[in-house]
Formats: structure tokens, C-alpha cells, sequence
């Protein structure tokens, strides 16, 4: 009896540590990591630390996220290889569409016109979104919501002699990023030469002459880039400018579900407060533009509607490769384009 009198305390103490051990560890936090390729002082990356602070509140800080701003953790097609493999769990950004050429779908040329067009085309249910997240299911990253920098543009070091034109020659060669297929023909359409250069070469490549402007920005990037060298924006509306909140699927299935929820709340509720002030932030920038001398050439209503028609009927049968038949069967049915 003194044998297992003796035993029954140190088996009673085991099982209270066992007990708390376990305790701890379900009670552990989960610490997930973020990418952002902005610089800290963006828009884009006060959403995404605004996004780790509402995750950690509804989940009572179990679930902490480090943002990581200014590509420290890569450029954005090597952070949408982490995320797709793992290594990174979060990235806002565009996503590349070198794993898939569906992706190029986000910066299809007039796929969107205005801010209410992009709103329901680029929201949950919406055709790009959906047909976005169609094509990263096979990456294994799930899209959660978006944030929306603005509609696109051009900047120019030096002005354009017709940008309200879309069947003129403009006699400028501009840059559009490597891979860019869909807007080289555009610019090829709108009458522009073009050339590839990497964002990382772009400032030089304007400021040195080897291109005299670049296709792909936004009033804000314009603005937090070129700020000094530009001398002529174009508001053509060329693309819907969105940066998506992209997370590893298996790293984000394997959290409980209440965590599960808590995320997709949180991104889900962000996306839809961007959406509501994106036109008044895109017009604050614009209006910043203004101020620094620059000069802001904005399409009206029936401008941008003749442009987009032209690019439509003269571009879309060119590019319809990148996206496929069916999606952009889609993209035409949502438009209510024949």
C-alpha cells in the first residue's frame, strides 16, 4: 500500500502538468506573416496592418499577423510563389500570372470602367473575383477580399499630343511591365510603342529618356514614385487597380474554425470600407497631382466609353489567349457585351 500510496501523488502530479501542458499548447497563439509590397507610409499597407490589428481583436489576440511592407520579403511573383508553397501565409498585392495566365484577368484592359463597375466585378461574386479564385484554388491560395488602389492611367515625362484620342498616333513609346501582354496591346491599339522594363528600372528608364511614361499606376503610385520627373497624367481608365488578400489555403484550413472566421471577417469587412472610400481617395490623389504642377487630363464619360469600346472590339480578340475562351465568355456576359 506505501508503494502505491507513494506512486498515487507523483501519477496525480504528472497528470496535472500533462493537463496543463496540453492546456497551454491549444491555448498557444498562431503567428502568420504578411507580405505587402508598398512602401509603410501607403494606403495599401495601413489596410493591411488595420487587417492584422481586426484579426488579433476577433480572434482575442490568438491570432497575430506581421506585416512585412516594402517587398522585404521578395518582389510580388516571388511572394506569390511563397504564399503558393507555404512559406509566406498572407500577401496584399497583385498576383502574378506566370503560374497562371487566367490571373492576368485583375489588369484586363476595360474589363471594369468606373469605381461601381470594378465594385461589382471585383467584389465576392463578382465575375473577375470569382474566376480569380477559380484559377488559384489549383496554387492552393484562396483570395479572402481586395483592396482597391484606384483606376488606371499614364503617366508621362512629357505630354501626350492626343490623349483624349484612342485612334490617334501619339508618337511616345511607354512602358508596360514584363509579361504584360494585355497592355502592350493596348498601347499598340492606341496608338504608343512600347517596351518591357521592370518596376525596380522604371524611374530611371522615365528619367533618363528610354521611355517617355509608363502604363499600369495609379494617381497614388504616381504620386509616391514619380512624382518629381512626371509632367502629364492620363485618367483613361485602363484597368481596375486592386491588390488581393491572398492566403495559403491549406495554412489557413488548418486553423480552427472559429479562426477561420474571424480572418474572413475581418477581410471581408475591410474590403467593403475600401470600397466605399476608394473613389474619394482616388480623387484626394488626383488632386495632389494637380498641386505638384502636374498635368491631370481626365476622360469624360463619353471619352472613356468610346475608348472602351475600341479596345474591346479591336483588342480583346487578341488577348483572349491569356484569359481563355470561357472566362472571357464570362467577362462579356457580366458587361452584357454580344
Amino acid at each position: 500500500m506505501k508503494l502505491f500510496d507513494s506512486i498515487k501523488p507523483l501519477c496525480r502530479g504528472a497528470l496535472v502538468a500533462a493537463i496543463g501542458s496540453t492546456a497551454t499548447v491549444a491555448q498557444a497563439d498562431t503567428t502568420l506573416r504578411l507580405s505587402a509590397i508598398e512602401p509603410p507610409d501607403t494606403t495599401v499597407v495601413e489596410f493591411a496592418n488595420a487587417f492584422s490589428s481586426r484579426v488579433a481583436d476577433y480572434t482575442d489576440d490568438q491570432v497575430n499577423i506581421d506585416v512585412y511592407p516594402a517587398s522585404q520579403l521578395g518582389d510580388w511573383v516571388e511572394v506569390h510563389e511563397q504564399v503558393m508553397g507555404g512559406t509566406i501565409d498572407f500577401a496584399i498585392q497583385p498576383l502574378s500570372n506566370s503560374f497562371n495566365e487566367v490571373l492576368a484577368l485583375q489588369w484586363f484592359p476595360y474589363a471594369a470602367l468606373d469605381f461601381e463597375s470594378g465594385e461589382e466585378a471585383f467584389s465576392e461574386g463578382g465575375v473577375v473575383y470569382e474566376t480569380i479564385n477559380d484559377a488559384l484554388a489549383e496554387q492552393d491560395i484562396q483570395v479572402l477580399g481586395a483592396f482597391v488602389s484606384g483606376m488606371g492611367g499614364i503617366v508621362y515625362t512629357e505630354a501626350a499630343p492626343h490623349p483624349r484620342d484612342p485612334n490617334a498616333e501619339q508618337g511616345l513609346k511607354i512602358r508596360v511591365w514584363p509579361g504584360g501582354t494585355t497592355h502592350q496591346a493596348l498601347l499598340d491599339r492606341l496608338g504608343y510603342q512600347t517596351a518591357p522594363i521592370p518596376w525596380s528600372d522604371l524611374y530611371t528608364a522615365m528619367q533618363t529618356g528610354v521611355v517617355d511614361g509608363a502604363i499600369g499606376a495609379t494617381p497614388e503610385l504616381t504620386m509616391n514614385n514619380f512624382a518629381d520627373i512626371a509632367e502629364m497624367w492620363v485618367q483613361n481608365n485602363d484597368h481596375f487597380e486592386v491588390s488581393f488578400i491572398a492566403v495559403n489555403k491549406s495554412r489557413y484550413e488548418s486553423l480552427p474554425q472559429d479562426q477561420q472566421h474571424a480572418i474572413s471577417r475581418a477581410a471581408t469587412e475591410l474590403s467593403a470600407e475600401r470600397f466605399a472610400v476608394a473613389k474619394e481617395e482616388h480623387e484626394k490623389f488626383l488632386q495632389q497631382m494637380r498641386d505638384a504642377g502636374i498635368e491631370v487630363v481626365v476622360l469624360n464619360d463619353q471619352e472613356l466609353q468610346q475608348t472602351a469600346e475600341v479596345v474591346r472590339r479591336d483588342v480583346w480578340p487578341e488577348i483572349q489567349d491569356e484569359i481563355g475562351a470561357k472566362n472571357m465568355a464570362r467577362l462579356k456576359d457580366s458587361l452584357n457585351i454580344q
